[in-house]
């Protein structure tokens, strides 16, 4: 029984960090994206980028990877300007991990099987809804712009979030992952 519980636990905790990210786009309805064929990236932007190299190598290469994958090559005069915007922010979850709360043997105030001090019913120290947990992660979210550098307007816009930035075991497998989701829609039909 224990092991079916454990078991349980590490596939709702498996499949619930990966159903975090998620991605989302935009672009130009009236552009015909057949025309790009190069790209560079934005070298203010990419200045600029707070982010530890580490990082930032890894959105550079992958996006480089998926672009040239679409068929345009990097070049020194580009027809599409990459530029990468990222952020994160701090995110408190808060875990009641009492099986028992609000159960029909408890209910929300107690019952008369929790071995509660005091007065009859109530919130005393035996109370079953005490186990909490608390974790703290920053979640991170990248945006990349293609810019026309023809008339420097901005064509294409996606948009991936979601990825726990403190898992530095999985950080980067999750920044590839949602990038090449994200260039899924890319270039637009």
């Amino acid at each position: 029984m224990k092991f079916k519980i454990l078991f349980f636990s590490a596939a709702l905790l498996f499949f619930t960090s990966c159903a975090t990210i998620n991605t989302s786009y935009d672009y130009n309805k009236t552009v015909d994206f057949s025309q790009f064929k190069t790209f560079a990236f934005y070298k203010q932007g990419m200045d600029s980028l707070k982010l530890n190299d580490l990082d930032k190598n890894v959105i550079i290469s992958t996006v480089t990877n998926q672009l040239e994958s679409k068929g345009l090559s990097q070049s020194t005069d580009p027809s599409l300007l990459v530029n990468i915007l990222a952020s994160s922010q701090q995110v408190v979850n808060v875990y009641n991990n009492n099986p028992y709360w609000n159960s029909p043997w408890t209910g929300p105030w107690g019952g008369p099987w929790q071995n509660s001090w005091g007065w009859g019913y109530g919130w005393g120290p035996g109370w079953i809804g005490q186990d909490t947990t608390i974790s703290e992660d920053r979640i991170g979210q990248i945006t990349i712009h293609l810019i026309d550098t023809r008339n420097n307007t901005l064509v294409w816009q996606g948009v991936v979030g979601g990825f726990n930035v403190s898992d530095a075991a999985s950080k980067e497998a999750q920044i590839i992952k949602a990038i090449q989701q994200v260039f899924t829609n890319f270039p637009p039909k």
